[in-house]
């Protein structure tokens, strides 16, 4: 995983947005681990596989506390970098129906630099796959196409998931975007993501355009509705989501992706590891257990669908 840990402070059920200079009262927050490669190392290290992570924490309490869960959950973290810059902290306003925006101080997520990613998979070059995710809230340094030269001459499976630009989708973004998609095997966006990236409003659409770029196809994630996959070979799959009870729906995206990569490290089929996806982000955001995810949670929403394939 080489992407953004942080700490996400979550204000839960929050109906609408104060106006400016007024106040709002919310049902309860949480403050956790967060952020895109944060969110992934710990489902994936839950699923049993063996997980490194490449980022930065600043050397303060919340720094430690990061750390420390990260560790406790079986992370390695010898490419955890402790940056003399503050923790990045991302204040998350959730509405009831689970919808969510984000404020971000990105502090210690900006230090991590290309050399250093590229130091770390000289060290470990037994590793199957690579995670670029979490984007556009990194150092301007991380120069991906590098990255992902170096992860595909390694023999490593390459997936990208930008999340959404801090600076919108401008047309200079877009052409960053598609210039790297060859590099890419995997693209895990959402399905706004890929609408603003493509221009086209129905997922399918976008879908063929993106899978056409890159070097095996395209995954894009719909919420409660589930997921699209199309290979680059024109092999489109869509799954739907499982009717859970939503508790929050931040780190959603991010437990699919762990799911989605367990599967393909196991030499799944894709309509088995987007199916393992959609069940995975299910359990986390309608389990007790965080991004702690546990197997007889998944394997019982599997067994709840007819579509899961053995």
């Amino acid at each position: 995983m080489v992407g953004n840990v942080n700490i996400d402070l979550l204000m839960k059920s929050l109906p609408e947005l104060p106006a400016w200079g007024t106040e709002a009262l919310v049902e309860s927050y949480e403050e956790r681990l967060g952020g895109c490669a944060g969110n992934s190392a710990l489902v994936l290290a839950a699923l049993g596989e063996e997980t490194h992570i490449v980022a930065a924490v600043g050397e303060d309490r919340l720094g430690r506390k990061l750390t420390a869960e990260l560790q406790q959950a079986g992370v390695r973290l010898d490419g955890l970098k402790r940056s003399s810059q503050a923790t990045g902290v991302s204040l998350s306003l959730n509405r009831p129906d689970g919808e969510r925006l984000f404020v971000t101080y990105p502090g210690s997520m900006l230090d991590t630099s290309c050399e250093e990613v590229m130091n770390y998979l000289r060290r470990a070059p037994y590793c199957k796959a690579l995670l670029l995710t979490g984007y556009f809230l990194l150092s301007p340094d991380i120069h991906a196409k590098e990255i992902f030269r170096a992860a595909i001459e390694l023999g490593m499976i390459t997936l990208f998931d930008t999340g959404w630009p801090t600076q919108d989708w401008s047309p200079e973004i877009r052409e960053e975007i598609w210039g790297l998609l060859p590099l890419v095997d995997y693209f895990l966006p959402n399905e706004l993501e890929a609408a603003a990236l493509t221009g086209k409003s129905h997922y399918s659409e976008a879908a063929g355009m993106l899978a056409a770029q890159c070097r095996r196809g395209v995954v894009i994630k719909r919420g409660r509705e589930g997921s699209c996959f199309l290979g680059r070979d024109g092999k489109e799959i869509n799954t739907t989501g499982h009717e859970v009870r939503v508790k929050d729906t931040v780190g959603a995206g991010d437990s699919f992706n762990a799911g989605f990569i367990y599967g393909l490290l196991q030499d799944w089929p894709a309509a088995r590891c987007i199916e393992l996806g959609n069940a995975v982000a299910a359990s986390v955001i309608s389990g007790d257990a965080g991004f702690h995810v546990l197997w007889n949670q998944v394997h019982q929403l599997l067994e709840d669908s007819t579509r899961f394939k053995g």
